[in-house]
């Protein structure tokens, strides 16, 4: 169905006799969101289920975002509220809020915090419609990705993290588009490359690309290019370690592949020796060991996955214990291994970071392992640990629940020539179980939702899904682009998903509570 039928349908359709669905669509209350925790240098971020954020940690160059001196127990940032993602990279941090604007503070490297240092969160300007944030691990480039696809990218392009294919010395503190990368659910960076994975399934790299390692072109630096070997995937992920890093991509059937470089100090999960005691190639190849996996969190030098019942699985460098297996044994002493982490309950969210990893449990406790001097842990803890409060309590991160997800929309320019965007991101307790993603317009009693031959209104029966199967990371959806809009004022715009096959699912997304109306047409 065209737009213009979409004008017609909202304007002329009779009531539908689903007033039940139409009042929960209807509902705007406040959600809370899924807690996440980030790693940096030697500092963490904590976004709890109310949306809050505490920071704690080593604080140099301003990271924890509260001015002032290290701090050793969790620490709220008073200014920050709304938030649904964070990221901690090096001394650098980062916060997107639910209304889709992006905020940054610690190290200025490269322009990140959009000009002056800062020891408190400032909104990065020219951003808006935010769906997903990333950063690269020490000094690198930050990025952006909005609900129509579009990937921003600002700070260093000392390896053409910019996407423009050259490199170039400097700060870049202006986010600007990455042309070739749209498409984009998610974007994962490490200190010289950039993977970003489409909607479609497909992954696009860029950067720093020695010796091939990140992708099979010519050349030193890329301009974003696919990377067919790989097929479709699910999720990827960007460790930083030598000069062009490790890279990893989660396939649908829950097995994570991984190519790069690779170092004696470094090898690869479950991969053979180093050649000859140096850098190597290694092409795009399964990790053994590793099954049924959900997330991939990528470090400094280390890796954690997270499987479907919650359990945390490692590998990489373990210099400070960060692999959490109980040793310090480098794993260049030894055969390639995955270490699997005992001692912690089923976990939702992880992060490695330099030297050092955390989780959060269903149940809403927080852990961390590796170098925690300044975290509130010893200089090597080689077995997670639980991460108190200055009372001597139990930080606690919130429970999860019926994890919500998050939901974003807007729109640009005036109606009669507007372009709106909406989008999911789906909780990581969801991503790659079956599902169903809905988008839907409201106006009074009569609802539309957006399926595979386009608009229609609902008149009872089976809801439509807009993407159904495996639920991905970020779904974006571009509703309309240059359309004339007018006379719709007061439409309201839906997304939402639910868990489970065909009506389970929308039934299961009601039941849940897991949509929003993301934007009103104004």
């Amino acid at each position: 169905m065209k737009y213009p039928m979409m004008k017609k349908s909202l304007r002329t359709a009779a009531a539908l006799g689903a007033a039940v669905l139409c009042s929960a669509f209807a509902m705007t209350s406040a959600q809370a969101v899924q807690p996440a925790i980030s790693m940096g240098y030697d500092h963490a971020l904590v976004l709890r289920a109310d949306g809050t954020v505490w920071a704690w940690g080593y604080n140099g160059g301003g990271q924890l975002g509260l001015g002032g001196s290290t701090r050793t127990v969790p620490t709220q940032i008073p200014t920050l509220q709304n938030v649904v993602q964070v990221v901690a990279r090096g001394s650098f941090s980062m916060a997107l809020k639910a209304d889709g604007t992006v905020w940054a503070w610690g190290d200025n490297s490269g322009g990140r915090t959009g000009g002056s240092g800062t020891s408190v969160p400032v909104q990065i300007n020219g951003l808006s419609n935010i769906v997903s944030i990333n950063a690269g691990t020490d000094t690198a480039a930050a990025f952006a990705t909005d609900a129509a696809g579009q990937v921003y990218a600002w700070g260093s392009n000392s390896t053409a993290q910019l996407g423009t294919g050259q490199t170039s010395g400097g700060g870049n503190p202006v986010p600007r588009l990455v042309a070739g990368a749209q498409g984009a659910v998610a974007v994962s960076a490490s200190d010289a490359a950039v993977l970003a994975l489409r909607q479609d399934g497909k992954v696009v790299a860029w950067g720093a690309n020695g010796n091939k390692a990140l992708a099979p072109v010519a050349g030193t630096a890329t301009a974003p290019v696919v990377i067919d070997a790989l097929g479709t995937v699910q999720a990827v992920a960007s460790t930083s370690i030598n000069i062009s890093g490790q890279y990893y991509a989660l396939k649908s059937d829950g097995t994570v592949a991984v190519w790069g470089q690779a170092s004696t100090n470094a090898p690869y999960c479950g991969q053979k020796g180093i050649q000859n005691g140096g850098y190597a190639l290694i092409d795009i190849s399964p990790i053994q060991g590793l099954s049924r996996i959900q997330q991939i969190e990528p470090g400094d030098g280390h890796t954690l996955f997270v499987d479907a019942d919650g359990a945390v699985h490692a590998c990489g460098v373990n210099s400070a214990g960060q692999l959490g297996d109980g040793t310090l044994v480098n794993p260049s002493t030894e055969v390639p291994k995955i270490a699997h982490i005992a001692g912690l309950p089923p976990v939702v969210a992880a992060a490695a970071g330099s030297a050092i990893s955390g989780v959060i449990g269903t149940d809403g406790s927080v852990w961390i392992w590796g170098k925690g001097t300044n975290l509130g842990g010893t200089d090597k803890t080689t077995a997670p640990v639980r991460v108190m409060q200055a009372n001597g309590a139990a930080f606690d991160a919130g429970r999860v629940g019926e994890a919500t997800g998050t939901f974003s929309g807007g729109q640009t320019g005036p109606l009669s020539n507007v372009t709106v965007d909406v989008g999911a991101t789906v909780s990581t307790l969801h991503r790659g179980k079956t599902g169903r993603v809905y988008v839907a317009a409201l106006a009074g009693s009569t609802l539309l939702f957006l399926g595979p031959n386009g608009w229609a209104p609902y008149t009872g029966g089976a809801v439509p899904a807009y993407l159904g199967g495996p639920l991905p990371r970020t779904v974006p959806v571009r509703k309309a682009s240059g359309v004339n809009f007018s006379g719709l004022e007061g439409v309201q715009l839906v997304v939402g998903y639910g868990v489970g096959d065909d009506a389970s699912a929308a039934a299961e997304m009601v039941r849940a509570g897991r949509y929003q109306v993301v934007h009103t047409l104004n």
